[in-house]
C-alpha cells in the first residue's frame, strides 16, 4: 500500500475564535473552510438564497430567454445537445423535463462517447436539422465548438450555448453565449457547472413567464454539481443543499428505482451518498455504452421502465468496476511502486491500446490520488487516440495543455479535469512539450500525496462533543471537504477484514472512556498494523446500517504508533 504524507491545515490566527464568536474547535474548522468574518458565517451555516444569484446578471441571458420564448409560442422543436457524463446528462434531462412541461416539442441529443466523443459535431448537428428542430440548446458545451455553430447558422439553426468550461479565443457565432467564464462576464459566481447553467438558464426562462421559482428541478442540479466536483462555495453550495432537501423525498421513478439498486436510503441522503453510490451508476452508461440510458432513467414516468433501467445499469456499472480494476494493475505495472520516488515524471502518463474511453477519467484521477501529480490516461489507436487528464493540489492542468492544443484533433476542460483526441504519431511530441512544461509550472514545489488534517484531537471531541456541529457544515465535497482529524496512539480493540477478498477493514477503537466503529475503505491491507495502538486520520459520519443511525469513524489512513 502507498505511504501517504500526512499535513495539518494552518491553525487560525490568535483572537480568531473571539472574533468570530464561536468557540475554538468550531472556529477553526470554520477558518479552514474560508470563514474570515462573523458575517460569513450566517449565509454560510444556512447555505440559503443570501448564496443565490440573479440570472440575468449572465451574459446573453436576455437574447436567450426571449429566445426560448419566441420558441415557444411558435411551437418550434427545440433540440438540447448535452455531454455524456453525468453533468451533462442531468443538465440535459433538466431542460427536457422543464421544457416539456412547458409544452414544447424537445429533442435531446447526447453524443455516444465510443463513436463521436466529446462536444458538439457536425454530424449532431445535421441530425438535430433534419428532424426539424430549428433552435438548439448545448449543455456542459459549446463554448469552443466554433466551426459546429457557423454550420449549425449556415442550416438556419438558432443556438443557446449555456457552457461552464474555458472560452476559445474565438467566440462561437451562436445567438447567445452563455457561459461564466466569458471575459466579459460579471456574473457573481463563476464556478457553476454543467447542470447549474443550465438550471440558471431555465430558472430565467420561469421569471420570465412568471412562474414559480423551478425548485423542483434541484435534485438534477445536486446530482450534476457533485457528479462534476463542482466547488460547494457560493451559489453551488445553495444549490447542492436544496437539491439534496429535494431528493430526499423525490417522487422521480427513475432515482427512487436508481436508489433502489444502490441500497440508498433517499431520506439520509448525503453527497457522499450521491458520489460512491448513485453517481457511478448514472455514468456508467456513458462510460462503456450509451447515455441515453441515464437520460431516460432521469425524465421516465414509469415505475416499471425505471425499474428497467436501473437494473441495466447496475450491470453496467459492475462492468465498468471490473474493468477500471483491471485498467489500474496494467497503469500500475507502467509506474513505479510508491509515490515518493524521485523518477515519478512531473506528469503521470500512462496508456494502453485496450482500455475503453470511458474509463481513462477514473484511471487518470486515481493516478492523480497516488501520486500527487496531474496524470493523463491514453488509450492509444493506430490512427488517434484519446485521452482524459486530471490535474493534482492547484495545478492549471488546462494551462499545461492548451500551449500544445494545435497538436489536438479536440481538446477542452478546466484547471482540474481535461480531455483530447490526438493523432498517435503526436505523442512523443506531447510527451517531449509537457514534461518540461510542469516542471517550470510547478515552480519549484512538488505537489504531494498527502492527507491534510483539520485539526489534532481526542476521539471523543469530534465524535461526541461536535458532532452536530460538524454536520451542520455539509454539504461536503470539493473546496468544502468533511472536516479530517488525527488521533495519536488511539487503540485499536478489534480488527476484521470485510468486503468482497477482504478488501475493507472494520475496526473498534478505544477513546479510553468511549468506543467507536470505524471502516477502513480499500485498507485491507492495514491489517497487520490495526493493532494495539494506531496514529489514525479519519472522517466522522453516521452508518444507519440496519435501521439504526450510529456515529462511524471513516478512516482515510493509519499508522502503527510508535
Amino acid at each position: 500500500m502507498t505511504v501517504k504524507r500526512w499535513g495539518k491545515l494552518p491553525a487560525p490566527p490568535p483572537g480568531f475564535s473571539q472574533r468570530l464568536g464561536f468557540p475554538p474547535f468550531q472556529a477553526h474548522l470554520l477558518y479552514n473552510r474560508g470563514i474570515r468574518e462573523r458575517s460569513q458565517v450566517g449565509p454560510y451555516l444556512a447555505a440559503d438564497w443570501r448564496l443565490r444569484n440573479d440570472p440575468m446578471l449572465l451574459p446573453d441571458m436576455d437574447v436567450a430567454v426571449s429566445r426560448l420564448r419566441g420558441a415557444l409560442d411558435n411551437g418550434e422543436a427545440i433540440g438540447v445537445f448535452g455531454d455524456f457524463d453525468a453533468d451533462g446528462v442531468t443538465g440535459t434531462a433538466l431542460l427536457v423535463r422543464g421544457l416539456g412541461d412547458l409544452g414544447a416539442r424537445v429533442v435531446p441529443y447526447l453524443p455516444n462517447r465510443l463513436d463521436e466523443g466529446h462536444g458538439l459535431s457536425v454530424q449532431a448537428v445535421q441530425m438535430l436539422a433534419d428532424r426539424g428542430v430549428t433552435l438548439l440548446v448545448t449543455v456542459d458545451c459549446g463554448a469552443t465548438s466554433v466551426d459546429e455553430m457557423a454550420f449549425a447558422a449556415s442550416l438556419g439553426l438558432d443556438t443557446i450555448v449555456t457552457d461552464h468550461h474555458m472560452m476559445a479565443e474565438t467566440l462561437t457565432p451562436a445567438c447567445a453565449l452563455i457561459n461564466p467564464k466569458r471575459p466579459d462576464s460579471t456574473y457573481p459566481y463563476p464556478d457553476l457547472t454543467g447542470v447549474g447553467m443550465a438550471f440558471k438558464l431555465f430558472e430565467a426562462l420561469s421569471a420570465e413567464l412568471n412562474m414559480p421559482w423551478p425548485s423542483h428541478l434541484l435534485g438534477l442540479v445536486a446530482l450534476g454539481t457533485v457528479a462534476d466536483m463542482g466547488p460547494l462555495t457560493g451559489e453551488n453550495r445553495f444549490l447542492v443543499k436544496e437539491g439534496i432537501d429535494h431528493l430526499r423525498n423525490t417522487e422521480s421513478p427513475g432515482i427512487k428505482a436508481l436508489a433502489g439498486t444502490a441500497r440508498v436510503k433517499l431520506s439520509s441522503l448525503d453527497t457522499e451518498d450521491l458520489s460512491f453510490r448513485l453517481i457511478p451508476r448514472l455514468n456508467a452508461p456513458g462510460r462503456i455504452g450509451d447515455a441515453q440510458l441515464s437520460l431516460d432513467l432521469l425524465t421516465t414516468a414509469s415505475e416499471d421502465e425505471a425499474r428497467s433501467l436501473a437494473q441495466s445499469m447496475e450491470a453496467l456499472n459492475q462492468e465498468r468496476r471490473a474493468l477500471t480494476e483491471e485498467a489500474m494493475d496494467e497503469a500500475a505495472a507502467q509506474l513505479p511502486l510508491e509515490s515518493g520516488r524521485e523518477d515519478v515524471p512531473p506528469v503521470v502518463i500512462v496508456e494502453s491500446e485496450t482500455w475503453p474511453p470511458g474509463i481513462l477519467g477514473l484511471i487518470a484521477g486515481r493516478l492523480s490520488e497516488r501520486y500527487g501529480r496531474p496524470a493523463i490516461a491514453v488509450c492509444r489507436g493506430p490512427e488517434t487516440s484519446r485521452a482524459s487528464a486530471r490535474s493534482a493540489d492547484a495545478f492549471d492542468l488546462f494551462g499545461l495543455l492548451e500551449p500544445t492544443q494545435e497538436l489536438f484533433d479536440r481538446f477542452g476542460g478546466h484547471a482540474q479535469a481535461a480531455g483530447f483526441t490526438i493523432p498517435t504519431a503526436s505523442l512523443p511530441a506531447l510527451r517531449d512539450r509537457i514534461i518540461p512544461a510542469a516542471e517550470t509550472m510547478m515552480d519549484g514545489f512538488q505537489p504531494k500525496a498527502e492527507i491534510e488534517a483539520d485539526c489534532e484531537v481526542p476521539l471523543a471531541l469530534p465524535a461526541r462533543e461536535q458532532f452536530d456541529f460538524i454536520q451542520s457544515l455539509q454539504p461536503f465535497g470539493a473546496q468544502n471537504a468533511a472536516p479530517v482529524f488525527l488521533t495519536r496512539r488511539a487503540r485499536v480493540v478489534d480488527a476484521r477484514l470485510v468486503g468482497q477478498d477482504g478488501r475493507h477493514l472494520k475496526l473498534r477503537i478505544w477513546d479510553g472512556s468511549t468506543g467507536w466503529d470505524a471502516i477502513a475503505f480499500r485498507q485491507g491491507g492495514m491489517l497487520e498494523a490495526a493493532q494495539d495502538r494506531i496514529d489514525v486520520l479519519y472522517t466522522v459520519g453516521l452508518n444507519d446500517w440496519g435501521g439504526r443511525a450510529r456515529v462511524q469513524l471513516n478512516v482515510l489512513d493509519m499508522r502503527r504508533a510508535h
